[in-house]
C-alpha cells in the first residue's frame, strides 16, 4: 500500500541511537540483519500512522458499557447517516469500546482535553468516556486495584489512569495522584470531578520526593516507607510510541535523560510499597533503554522485587537485547504496531471483517507502549 503519510522524522543522531537497539546482537541473532533493519523501518513508518481504531473508556462508576454503546451506536448513526460503523466491547478489557477507523483519514472525534468531548456528545456522555488508547487502559486493570486499598500514581496527569484505577476500585479506598506541575494537578481534579469520583486526592508534588517524614495529617505527601498497596509508575518517557507522530524533535541527549528520572522515580516508590505490594511500571515509548533496560535494573538493584504475569495480556513479549531471560521477556507486554501490514479500512471491508479478527487487530495497530508488573516480596 502507497502510505498517505511519511515516515516520522528523527534528528540523525536519535535515529542511529534507536536504529542500534532495534539491531542489537540478540534481535540480530534472532533475526538476521537484514529483517532486524526492515523492522525498524517499518516501525518508524507504522509511528506516523493513526491506530486502527478509536478507543474509548466507559466510566463504569456511572454507567454501564451496555448503555454507553447504545448511545455511541446512535450518535455515530445521526453523523454519518447510511454509514454502518460497529462499535465493539472489547472481551478483555471489558470496560473499552472499540470504533474501527475508516479509510487514511478515518472517522474524526474533536478532543479538547483528555475527557471524551465531541460536539455531538456534549451533554450526553461527558461524563461516561473518557478517551483513552487501548494499552493505557490495560495499565490500570494490570495493577488491579480492589476496593478499600491506599494506591499511588505517582506521575498522574492528566488523570486517564487515576479516575479509571479509582473507577475500578467502586470509588472505595484512596486513590493519591501526584504531579509536579500545578495546571496539570488542576486538571486531575476537574476530571475526578467531572467523573464523580470522590476517592481520588491530587497533589502537587514531585514523586521524587514523595519519601519522608510525614509533616501534616491531611493525608498528603511526603509519606512513610511502606504506606501504599499499590503503586503506578507511569514514567515521564521520550513518548516515541505515539501516534500519528510525524516527527520527534528531541535531541539524543533529551531522549537518554529519561532513564535515571524513571530510576529515581522506581526507587522511590519500591520504598513506599508494603510488602506483598503491587507496583507496575509504564511507558508510552519504544526505547529498549527506557522499558526493557529499565526491568533488568529494576531486577538486579532491587532482590526482594519479583517479576509478574500480567492480565490481560493483549500486547506482545519484551524485546530482547537488556540481557532478560525468555520467561521473563513473556511476563512484559510491548505494543509493537509494525507487527500488521498497513492496510486501508473501508466500510465494506470492515463489515466483511470478523469481529474476532476486528479485535486482534485492535490489540496489535495501537501506539507503541511498555508495562511490567512487580511484587514486592520483602521490605528493602
Amino acid at each position: 500500500m502507497e502510505s498517505p503519510f511519511p515516515k516520522m522524522r528523527l534528528r540523525p543522531e536519535v535515529e542511529e541511537y534507536l536504529r542500534a537497539s532495534f539491531q542489537n546482537r540478540e534481535i540480530v541473532t534472532a533475526l538476521g540483519a537484514q529483517e532486524a533493519e526492515r523492522k525498524f523501518e517499518t516501525l518508524l513508518n507504522y509511528l506516523s500512522h493513526p491506530p486502527a481504531f478509536t478507543t474509548v473508556r466507559v466510566n463504569t462508576h456511572l454507567t454501564s458499557v451496555k448503555h454507553v454503546k447504545g448511545l455511541l451506536l446512535e450518535e455515530i448513526n445521526k453523523q454519518f447517516k447510511g454509514l454502518s460503523v460497529p462499535v465493539l466491547q472489547h472481551p478483555d478489557v471489558r470496560d473499552v469500546l472499540l470504533i474501527p477507523v475508516i479509510g487514511p483519514r478515518g472517522i474524526g472525534i474533536r478532543m479538547t482535553e483528555p475527557v471524551y468531548l465531541s460536539p455531538s456528545f456534549d451533554n450526553v456522555l461527558s461524563n461516561s468516556l473518557f478517551l483513552q488508547n487501548l494499552p493505557s487502559t490495560v495499565v490500570s486493570h494490570v495493577l488491579n486495584p480492589q476496593p478499600g486499598e491506599k494506591i499511588l500514581d505517582m506521575c498522574a496527569a492528566p488523570g486517564g489512569k487515576t479516575t479509571h484505577i479509582a473507577a475500578l476500585m467502586h470509588d472505595q479506598g484512596e486513590v493519591i495522584a501526584l504531579d509536579k506541575i500545578p495546571n496539570k494537578v488542576e486538571k486531575i481534579k476537574q476530571n475526578a470531578a467531572l467523573l464523580q469520583l470522590n476517592c481520588i486526592k491530587a497533589f502537587c508534588y514531585n514523586g521524587i520526593k514523595a519519601l519522608g517524614k510525614v509533616e501534616n495529617g491531611q493525608g498528603g505527601p511526603p509519606f512513610s516507607p511502606e504506606s501504599f498497596d499499590r503503586i503506578l509508575v507511569d514514567a515521564p518517557c521520550s513518548g516515541m510510541g505515539q501516534r500519528p507522530n510525524m516527527a520527534c524533535p528531541w535531541t539524543l541527549k533529551e531522549v537518554t535523560s529519561y532513564q535515571p528520572l524513571q530510576r529515581k522515580l522506581f526507587t522511590v516508590a519500591v520504598k513506599l510499597l508494603k510488602p506483598g505490594g503491587t507496583l507496575v511500571y509504564s511507558t508510552c515509548t519504544i526505547t529498549l533503554a527506557e522499558n526493557e533496560e529499565q526491568v533488568a535494573w529494576a531486577l538486579s538493584t532491587f532482590p526482594g522485587l519479583q517479576l509478574q504475569p500480567q492480565e490481560p495480556h493483549i500486547g506482545g513479549e519484551g524485546m530482547v537485547g537488556a540481557g532478560l531471560s525468555l520467561d521473563q521477556l513473556r511476563k512484559l507486554q510491548r505494543f509493537d504496531p509494525s507487527i500488521l501490514p498497513l492496510k486501508d479500512t473501508d466500510i465494506t471491508s470492515i463489515r466483511d471483517t470478523r469481529r474476532e479478527d476486528m479485535i486482534s487487530l485492535a490489540n496489535k495497530d495501537c501506539i507503541g507502549f511498555f508495562i511490567a508488573k512487580f511484587v514486592k516480596c520483602e521490605s528493602v
